[in-house]
């Protein structure tokens, strides 16, 4: 789907949404937010994004790439900063990727890890979001959700397949050859190589896995503290129904980072619940304005980062690294 596609459905979801909903009853739902709460959520989202680096760093660790967790939380914050406004959270990937594997003797391995780490949360997400799509299926009487959550799992999983069968990479080698891009298709070879050296090492892909639940669920507290917030009284079980169903509807890259799908998607689920649409599209906001903010740490962080002076040298690997304990 083109940018210009995508920008456009954004636009047009964000402008019924506020012509349905009125300003006046969305400023009133800011104004009535609590501060103190606000300052909580946002806290503990930026404990949440030490976390996803700390992931990271456990994964890269694995491929013996002697790299200070520090590093990999600053990638990941100005990663943030370059890519809080591309087409899809992919993008943002990438750059990071892009950016931490210079500090690499071997690039492709950041990517490596970045990919691993996005599948399993992913994959975590998706079974979140089947096992609440059941009650959620009954309780709005539409039995064709859950099955609708379950196809997104299962093109999900098509997809990771295809980018790692032998099959279909022999395919896109004999391809790109044909062009003369030889060496990106050496480079995909090594990708798909960290990819498979990280799954064989058990003990990091569990730390990862618990890592990824525990990512998950830190999401939806930080969104139930947003709804307090904002004067939401809902029990908190609602959000861990909700939750893993937006994010598995904002997945899909039909919309300008999610803007205006995340925002329906919030609207139309938390008024099953009796929440205000006023109140329910200024969660959605909220949260990205969290996102936002955590783009423009990064970009202050970026302004003061060393590696402005020159190109950042590769850090060397260690032939053996003591894993760090979880």
């Amino acid at each position: 789907m083109k940018l210009w596609l995508k920008a456009l459905l954004s636009l047009a979801v964000m402008a019924l949404l506020l012509w349905q909903i009125e300003l006046a009853p969305l400023l009133a739902a800011f104004a009535a937010t609590k501060l103190e709460l606000s300052l909580l959520a946002f806290a503990l989202f930026l404990f949440q994004q030490g976390v996803v680096a700390y992931a990271w760093h456990i994964l890269l660790a694995g491929l013996n790439r002697n790299l200070p967790f520090c590093k990999t939380l600053e990638v990941h914050c100005l990663g943030s900063f370059f890519g809080t406004f591309l087409p899809s959270s992919v993008g943002m990937d990438v750059i990071r990727a892009y950016r931490l594997g210079r500090y690499l003797e071997r690039g492709v391995d950041s990517a490596s890890a970045m990919f691993v780490t996005r599948v399993v949360g992913f994959l975590v997400n998706f079974l979140l979001a089947l096992l609440v799509a059941i009650p959620v299926s009954h309780t709005l009487d539409n039995p064709s959700l859950f099955g609708f959550v379950l196809l997104l799992t299962a093109m999900f999983i098509a997809c990771v397949w295809m980018v790692l069968n032998e099959r279909m990479l022999g395919l896109m080698k004999t391809v790109l050859a044909r062009f003369k891009l030889a060496r990106i298709a050496d480079k995909i070879v090594g990708f798909r190589a960290g990819i498979m050296s990280i799954g064989r090492d058990r003990r990091a892909m569990f730390k990862l896995i618990a890592l990824s639940f525990f990512y998950q669920s830190l999401g939806i507290v930080i969104i139930y503290v947003l709804g307090r917030a904002l004067g939401i009284e809902l029990a908190i079980w609602h959000y861990f129904i909700y939750i893993p169903l937006i994010t598995t509807i904002t997945v899909l890259p039909i919309s300008l980072a999610g803007i205006g799908i995340r925002e329906g998607a919030f609207v139309f689920l938390f008024a099953q619940a009796g929440v205000a649409q006023a109140q329910a599209l200024s969660l959605s906001l909220l949260l990205f304005a969290q996102t936002v903010a955590l783009a423009l740490l990064g970009g202050v962080w970026y302004l003061f980062a060393r590696e402005q002076n020159g190109l950042p040298k590769p850090l060397a690997s260690s032939p053996v690294i003591q894993k760090e304990s979880f």
